[in-house]
């Protein structure tokens, strides 16, 4: 399971806002921390994270899965660029857009296809297994004029 402090701490490397060796002071936490509810409370209601729950402190575990770590830290770091005057370098843009359209892909949901009445049951017209009969049609809604 992944906290909220390892979400802002990777955001925050990937940004150069902090190092391995140096904490986030707790204001720079606090600004990370809030924007990263932000964006996960508007990425679940658009069906990225769904499961996300608000979380109120750096200790509490963060429900989402784990295909979307990366694209949370790499979106964090863009979001957080502004307010710590850090520039946003091609290499983090481009693992931030191509991290995120993983996690839309990962996300998608076809659901079930309508198919016509039109299209056909099988390949020839005979089906003595499913009980049809040599008249039946492959387009029973469809009028007999029509073919």
């Amino acid at each position: 399971m992944t906290t909220a402090r390892q979400i802002v701490n990777g955001a925050a490397e990937e940004l150069g806002v902090k190092t391995a060796e140096i904490t986030l002071e707790s204001d720079d936490f606090q600004a990370f921390f809030s924007r990263m509810n932000d964006m996960l409370l508007e990425w679940a209601d658009s069906g990225l994270t769904p499961a996300f729950k608000e979380v109120f402190n750096g200790d509490d575990t963060i429900q989402i899965d784990s295909n979307a770590r990366g694209a949370i830290k790499f979106a964090l770091a863009i979001r957080c660029a502004p307010s710590f005057k850090k520039p946003i370098t091609a290499s983090l843009a481009e693992n931030a857009r191509d991290s995120l359209l993983r996690l839309q892909t990962s996300t998608a949901f076809i659901g079930d296809v309508q198919y016509p009445d039109t299209l056909p049951i099988g390949s020839g017209n005979e089906c003595p297994d499913f009980g049809f009969s040599q008249d039946d049609r492959f387009f029973p809604s469809n009028s007999q004029e029509n073919f």
